[in-house]
């Protein structure tokens, strides 16, 4: 009868969970750390202890075995004779241009100790865009290597300089090519950034065939496709990003910036920010630095609003955090606090290059179809045609508001397109060719081919810096 079949249905659901519960599955942490050194691994355990409904409670990361009996601060140990390998929090003024400053100066002083040091193996992470535009300029101030992780190189394959070596490929007599042709080739181009990528792509390919290797140029071209595709992920330098998009990501040297940590989004538990933090600075494998703003905020926040920062007085050493995500680390035998050291150069106040901020512009922000309206013996081809990368532009906004790319003489040789959004509040005070690249009619959308004048034309990818509105 029906009461014998439930009975029977709950002692059978009794059976099956005491069977879990004594044979099936357990849950199985991963707790080694393979990538950080001790130091960073106990720093980011205090940090993340007091966050509530996180996986793996009661479950702290520990360095892997085979590196167990390394020293704490791994390798940095002995080159660094101030940090000696520990977590440090440096403490900076009030604003993103000072934290910018006491960044890079941490980032210098190491670079100073170690020979072999790569700012490709580098990274600045923050919570918000706008914080690491202070550091964009500071590196191209004094030309360190840095690229934005919200920007991309132009398309490879669609690069003057990779569209000449293909052409040259295709037309010479032979269909086999070595690395001593592909050499003198680049050699006789002139130099360029574009050209010098292409030097690393044929370096490569020597190391992979062998340096006297002939193949065939079908087979090269198919593989420098491929190397390309791959080159657009490639770091090139200090990389500059924001915590979301550092997940995954490993690096030697990490700094991680301060400002917007307190905030938590909508539909965000309180301990989102916390746990955003942690994956920062769990991205560092061998140093990491904790930046510390001191003070008020400016307000409105950064390059919104006002060029001019609130400064206050200078806060006492060691002020305690603004927000309880250091506090909670602040103590841990695995870190120090201490200030960054000076950069004697830029002494007093701001230099007003760091104010700056530095677009070069996606192909989306391109009107990529100007030139090819132009019928094919216009001038505007030629022009483009004697531009090359580095190459000075004027920007000027016509009457119908779009902004035009003028070369020395001004001609215009190119538009931006109406995706295009300047910073707010800021002016262009400078542009310069950043790459020219091919395009054609069948490579532009349906709807704007309708008035298109040529089949293959060139387009100019400027790179645009802006710096805050003066104020009367």
């Amino acid at each position: 009868d029906d009461q014998n079949i439930y009975a029977f249905n709950g002692a059978s659901v009794e059976f099956i969970r005491r069977f879990e519960a004594d044979y099936g599955p357990k849950p199985a942490f991963l707790t080694a750390n393979y990538r950080s050194t001790r130091h960073i691994i106990m720093a980011a355990n205090a940090l993340i202890e007091p966050a509530r409904d996180r996986m793996k409670t009661g479950h702290l990361i520990r360095i892997d075995r085979a590196r167990a009996k390394n020293p704490p601060g791994g390798d940095w140990r002995e080159l660094d004779p101030v940090a000696r390998g520990r977590v440090q929090i440096l403490p900076a003024q009030s604003d993103p241009i000072d934290q910018a400053r006491a960044v890079m100066a941490e980032l210098l002083r190491m670079a100073d100790l170690e020979s072999s040091w790569d700012w490709s193996r580098c990274a600045v992470i923050a919570r918000e865009w706008r914080y690491l535009e202070p550091v964009r300029a500071f590196c191209e101030v004094h030309r360190i290597p840095a690229q934005m992780g919200n920007e991309e190189i132009p398309r490879f394959w669609r690069l003057r300089e990779t569209r000449a070596l293909v052409g040259w490929l295709r037309r010479r007599e032979s269909r086999l090519v070595a690395g001593a042709d592909l050499r003198a080739w680049l050699d006789a181009c002139p130099p360029s950034p574009w050209i010098e990528l292409l030097r690393e792509a044929v370096d490569e390919h020597a190391l992979e065939s062998g340096v006297d290797a002939e193949v065939p140029v079908a087979y090269f071209i198919e593989w420098l496709a491929e190397w390309g595709r791959d080159v657009r992920r490639r770091q090139r330098g200090l990389l500059l990003l924001t915590a979301h998009r550092a997940k995954g990501l490993e690096f030697d040297h990490v700094a991680v910036l301060d400002g917007g940590w307190n905030r938590v989004d909508e539909d965000e538990d309180p301990d989102a920010p916390r746990r955003l933090y942690y994956v920062a600075m769990t991205r560092a494998r061998r140093t990491l630095a904790l930046a510390q703003l001191q003070g008020t905020p400016p307000r409105p926040p950064f390059g919104v609003g006002r060029p001019d920062f609130v400064r206050e007085s200078p806060p006492p050493a060691y002020a305690a955090p603004r927000h309880s995500l250091q506090r909670a680390i602040a103590n841990s035998p695995s870190v120090l606090q201490r200030h960054p050291g000076s950069l004697p150069e830029e002494s007093g106040e701001h230099l007003p290059e760091l104010s700056r901020r530095y677009r070069r512009l996606g192909l989306d922000e391109i009107n990529l179809g100007f030139a090819g309206r132009q019928r094919v013996r216009a001038p505007v081809h030629r022009a483009i045609s004697a531009l090359a990368p580095g190459d000075p532009l004027q920007v000027r906004v016509d009457a119908r508001e779009r902004w035009e790319l003028l070369d020395r003489t001004g001609m215009t040789v190119g538009r931006l397109a109406q995706a295009f959004e300047p910073p707010v509040e800021m002016r262009c005070v400078s542009a310069a060719v950043h790459a020219v690249v091919a395009w054609s009619r069948d490579s532009s959308e349906p709807e704007f081919q309708e008035g298109l004048k040529c089949d293959h034309w060139e387009v100019v990818v400027p790179e645009l810096v802006f710096e805050p509105e003066t104020r009367p």
